[in-house]
């Protein structure tokens, strides 16, 4: 099934208490032609969550979607480690220039062979300590599949724990890390990554502000990304 057209999470609010509302008619990969921003050849390729919720309504600079070309990034005074937004965090994390407008930013990460996606593709509303139930990751786990085998990442980086549970939907991640847990990972591959099928994986929690603590896990990652792959 063609992911524009997909409807597998519908009604998935509803029939299990703990999901999020999955608005399947919004897939911002879509909207905002995510696929123009990679690069011919893919040398790191970063895997989220889930795409922000974000209101239509909304003011669209507000809209936290990586591949937003319009989202503000403006600060008022000088944020402290990954209290921006994902987008800020990760383009200063590659060490792109925070000065930039959003626009050149994404320039700039195509430019360094990076690439950006996420395990769940359509936007996931979670107020009320609502979550991404594993069926919803499965669900998106085949066009993730897809997007690996189309751009051959030398390096995967997996930001949370919805992407690791996403890759641990197909061969070979699921035989090698199926009984794995993103904190171990984390620690594990800050010093050397995990090598499956020709690319090498590293794990990192979601750089934003609530993992904050992890902080020093995630900057000795992207060392070594910097050090080969950037």
């Amino acid at each position: 099934m063609a992911l524009r057209e997909c409807q597998l999470c519908k009604g998935y609010a509803d029939n299990y208490k703990c999901s999020g509302t999955i608005h399947i008619d919004n897939k911002p990969n879509i909207l905002f032609n995510a696929s123009f921003w990679r690069p011919d050849k893919v040398n790191i390729l970063f895997i989220a969550e889930s795409p922000p919720f974000h209101s239509k309504k909304a003011n669209i600079a507000n809209d936290g979607y990586f591949y937003n070309p319009n989202e503000s990034q403006r600060f008022y005074g000088s944020p402290s480690p990954l209290l921006g937004t994902l987008s800020w965090n990760l383009f200063k994390l590659v060490k792109i220039d925070s000065k930039l407008a959003k626009q050149q930013k994404l320039e700039r990460f195509k430019d360094l062979n990076c690439y950006y996606t996420d395990a769940v593709k359509c936007r996931v509303e979670r107020f009320n300590n609502k979550i991404i139930i594993n069926k919803t990751v499965k669900n998106c786990s085949e066009y993730l599949q897809e997007e690996i085998v189309e751009v051959k990442p030398a390096a995967i980086v997996i930001m949370g724990s919805s992407a690791l549970n996403a890759l641990k939907c197909f061969s070979p991640f699921k035989e090698e890390l199926q009984n794995s847990k993103l904190n171990i990972l984390a620690e594990e591959t800050r010093k050397q990554p995990i090598v499956i099928q020709n690319s090498a994986l590293f794990f990192i929690p979601l750089p934003i502000w609530r993992n904050r603590a992890y902080l020093e896990i995630i900057d000795d990652t992207f060392e070594q990304l910097g050090k080969k792959y950037l």
